[in-house]
Order: structure tokens, then C-alpha cells, then sequence
């Protein structure tokens, strides 16, 4: 979307002074209008209030709410997960005791006894 141009802007911030200048003039020639807007104005802003301080009042039930039903629902899916984790970690000391162990000891040895059959052929070549 193309941007409008300064002098745009300037004629939009002189025509809303413009307006405001105005406004303020004629509250002060005329002050019975000024008192019903004032007054007009002092209703709405407790109007506001009030339904501002509703609308907190909700939002901090239902946060209280949320925090509830998280607390009931997170804690048994900790419990389950540390109770997975305990599973794999018997699980993983298991196989690493019975079986990762043995089979790097047979391994090792397997390519220790190649090497030296390796290094015995080479003897018996030269």
C-alpha cells in the first residue's frame, strides 16, 4: 500500500487543530454546554470503569481456573513420565550390563587377535 504524502499529513494535524481550537471556543462561550458535556462525559468514564473492573474481576476468575485445571492435569502426566523415565533408565543399565558390555569385550578381542594375524602374515611374507 502506497503511503500518503507529508503535505497530507500536515493538512490532516491542521484540520484536527483546526477542529479542537473550535471545539474549546465554543465550550467557553458557552458553559451551560460545557457542565451536560462534563457531566456526560464523567458518566461514561464511570460507565467504562465499572465494566473495566468486570472484566478483570472474570479474567482473574478464569485465570484461577486455568491454573486449577493445569495443576490437575500436568502433576499425573509428570508422575507417568518420571515413571517412563525410571523404566528406560532400568531398561538402557540393563542392556549396556547384559549385553553392550559382552558383546564390545568379544569385539575387541576379535579385532585384536585380526591384528596380530595380520602382523604375523606380514612377518611370514618378508
Amino acid at each position: 500500500m502506497r503511503s500518503m504524502p507529508r503535505w497530507f499529513w500536515i493538512l490532516v494535524g491542521l484540520a484536527a487543530a483546526s477542529a479542537t481550537g473550535a471545539f474549546f471556543a465554543f465550550l467557553y462561550t458557552r458553559p451551560a454546554a460545557a457542565a451536560v458535556l462534563r457531566d456526560i462525559l464523567i458518566i461514561a468514564l464511570s460507565l467504562q470503569l465499572t465494566l473495566l473492573a468486570t472484566v478483570t474481576t472474570f479474567l482473574i476468575y478464569r485465570l484461577i481456573r486455568l491454573i486449577d485445571w493445569l495443576q490437575e492435569e500436568v502433576r499425573p502426566i509428570l508422575s507417568r513420565t518420571q515413571e517412563t523415565l525410571n523404566t528406560v533408565h532400568g531398561t538402557s543399565a540393563f542392556l549396556s550390563r547384559r549385553l553392550v558390555r559382552p558383546t564390545l569385550e568379544v569385539v575387541s578381542i576379535a579385532a585384536g587377535i585380526a591384528y596380530a594375524l595380520r602382523t604375523l602374515v606380514r612377518l611370514l611374507r618378508s
